[in-house]
């Protein structure tokens, strides 16, 4: 049966050949979200799918393989996006490889990165692709080092992000967008996002997306309260900036933001958090 209409997230356990295994999570939107690494070396203290540290890149038919597990469960994604374990842009040649063939094959495909390496950030945002997200969660150098800690400095993502889109199309820019994750008593003050209305003045075809913790097992990280978010929103709106709340797919419990994992043979015998699993 075809879960391409679901109501519900489907998040899916994908075997590579070396015993371990990525998770991909299947928006019932339509997109399906799929890893590029074997976890992560970004680091992010919230974050759960670098808990392991880096592992290893996924080859090309390795990202190839996360679609076909899901059209193995009866899932038909109509867009994919590369946002799950990993840092797209650290996997560069295989993901531009990738890009290639989902063009060919006319499957959108977006990705999420936190703009590091700043050179192949650049080279990313004129590729055509299908939206690129940028991971920022801070608009203070400080806040954003803590929360994203072996990134490029944020200064630097901010001198190349505006370097480039100067550059490219309006419409080109409005595949562009800003990924914010609120946490509470960390980064949800205007004042963190004083520092960021510059850029959204200059390029006001960006997106601010006001993301929200998904539960991660013993994470100290939460997020804001409802009312707070929408203070935030309602303040953002004000400054003339084109702010966006989580939609309904990326706050349910396997809305995926932060929350996938690299598992194991042996997570995948037991069928860890009672997840499907492929294989």
């Amino acid at each position: 049966m075809s879960l391409e209409r679901m109501s519900n997230n489907s998040k899916f356990l994908v075997p590579l050949t070396d015993g371990l295994a990525v998770e991909a999570v299947y928006y019932g939107s339509g997109t399906l979200c799929i890893s590029s690494q074997a976890g992560c070396a970004v680091g992010c203290p919230f974050c759960a799918s670098g808990s392991r540290g880096l592992l290893r890149n996924l080859s090309v038919a390795e990202l190839w393989a996360q679609i076909e597990g899901a059209r193995a469960l009866g899932i038909v994604p109509k867009r994919l996006t590369l946002s799950g374990v990993g840092e797209p842009l650290h996997n560069f040649s295989a993901v531009v490889e990738f890009l290639e063939v989902c063009r060919s094959l006319n499957l959108p495909l977006s990705l999420t990165t936190t703009g590091s390496p700043t050179p192949l950030f650049r080279e990313m945002i004129r590729l055509p692709h299908n939206g690129l997200m940028l991971s920022l969660h801070a608009g203070r150098a400080a806040t954003h080092r803590r929360l994203i800690p072996r990134g490029a400095e944020l200064g630097e993502v901010l001198s190349v992000l505006q370097e480039t889109l100067a550059g490219i199309s309006r419409r080109r820019r409005r595949k562009l967008g800003i990924n914010y994750l609120l946490l509470a008593g960390i980064n949800d003050s205007p004042a963190e996002f004083t520092e960021l209305l510059p850029l959204f003045q200059r390029f006001p075809e960006l997106t601010l997306h006001l993301l929200t913790c998904n539960p991660v097992p013993d994470s100290a990280f939460v997020s804001p309260d409802s009312a707070r978010v929408d203070e935030l929103h309602a303040w953002l709106s004000a400054q003339g900036v084109n702010a966006r709340r989580a939609n309904a797919w990326r706050i349910q419990a396997d809305g995926g933001c932060g929350t996938l994992f690299v598992r194991t043979l042996a997570d995948r015998a037991i069928g860890v958090d009672g997840q499907l699993v492929l294989g």
